[in-house]
């Protein structure tokens, strides 16, 4: 595929402005088959309960394959992404054919993708019925035993569309439209190395068993990815990371990435909390108070609660984190009193008055 074509998939599918992209031939007759596609979902933001969902797989990638006489071999006449607001999916081709059906992916255009190890790099996948001729496929579901993927590639639109990048269709403003780098998910219902993202390796996230049952747990390792992205490839160097909790001091670098993750993820989420899989929720709220959460700049909970404060509707930076992102892009920042002290007013972001005493709530003092 061309960069042009790339470029032009990339800003106006991941919008939503189209259901999806048929090439022009000569031929009249199109053949299309219509649908829209959902996943069920393990809800564990719902609480321990877990219910079962039923949501659109949104930006999701499909292809259609078919036969163009009855003895030939199947090929894949045209590709698109289901719609923004309901998964709808028209896949046309433009001309008669004897067999049709349509292909869908875990990814979303080339911008993300699950795959089901390293190894074979292989995306899950699976096909519709088949038919002779255009029709209504109606309500295509994912199988149960891929809907945890399809899951990772729905909850990622969210973050996609909150990244604050108008310089480009890519993650952050050091790609140009075309040559973005794809965010990797692994996840493999068996494997249980799982919960991280994998750096300085292969730099995907790897997930396993019901780990995407949380969008919380999805969101966090993404926003590592992200952080390494904003800071074009770097990375803070982290020590005393293993293990981490929420409430409990670590060290100044791993309660930076370790609280901008958990921020990233309640943010994007709107809300003030991390959830993991089991359904099990944290309260990020915490006060000079709070009698069982250790004080400091060395606890993750509370550098994520000073950044969500910081970019709450009410906060110092505007109602969003639109301006962190902007700094984090061009300023790298070691740990957060880099960050607050240095890098913030660098950016044109306050240190005094409300910003202060946000981190003072929160027990951090510079």
């Amino acid at each position: 595929m061309s960069r042009s074509r790339v470029a032009s998939l990339l800003i106006v599918a991941l919008t939503g402005a189209v259901a999806g992209f048929v090439p022009a031939t000569a031929e009249a007759t199109p053949t299309c088959l219509t649908g829209r596609l959902e996943y069920s979902h393990y809800d564990a933001e719902a609480g321990t309960r877990k219910p079962l969902v039923t949501q659109a797989a949104r930006n999701a990638n499909w292809e259609l394959w078919g036969k163009v006489t009855a003895g030939s071999a199947a090929t894949r006449l045209s590709s698109g992404i289901t719609a923004v607001g309901d998964g709808a999916f028209s896949a046309c081709h433009q001309g008669r054919v004897a067999e049709v059906y349509v292909k869908f992916l875990s990814a979303s255009t080339t911008m993300w993708r699950v795959i089901k190890s390293e190894g074979t790099q292989a995306q899950y996948s699976f096909e519709s019925a088949h038919k002779t001729g255009s029709q209504s496929l109606g309500t295509v579901r994912v199988p149960a035993s891929m809907q945890r993927a399809w899951t990772i590639v729905d909850t990622l639109n969210a973050l996609y569309w909150k990244r604050n990048n108008p310089s480009s269709a890519c993650w952050t403003k050091h790609q140009e439209t075309g040559a973005c780098d794809t965010l990797t998910f692994v996840w493999e219902q068996n494997r249980t190395d799982s919960g991280y993202w994998d750096y300085p390796d292969t730099n995907y996230v790897i997930l396993g068993q019901n780990e995407p049952d949380s969008k919380h747990t999805i969101l966090h390792e993404a926003g590592h990815w992200l952080q390494w992205q904003l800071y074009d490839h770097a990375f803070p160097r982290v020590s005393g990371c293993n293990p981490h909790y929420i409430e409990q001091a670590s060290s100044t670098s791993c309660a930076w990435t370790e609280g901008f993750a958990d921020a990233v993820a309640a943010y994007t989420l709107g809300d003030y909390r991390y959830v993991d899989d089991s359904g099990a929720s944290t309260s990020l709220r915490n006060d000079p108070d709070t009698a069982d959460w250790d004080a400091g700049d060395k606890v993750q909970g509370r550098v994520g609660s000073s950044l969500l404060d910081l970019w709450a509707p009410d906060g110092p930076d505007g109602g969003n984190w639109d301006r962190t992102i902007e700094l984090m892009s061009d300023e790298f920042s070691q740990n957060f009193r880099e960050y607050f002290v240095s890098d913030r007013p660098a950016g044109g972001l306050s240190t005094t008055g409300p910003a202060r005493t946000i981190l003072g709530s929160h027990t951090i003092t510079y």
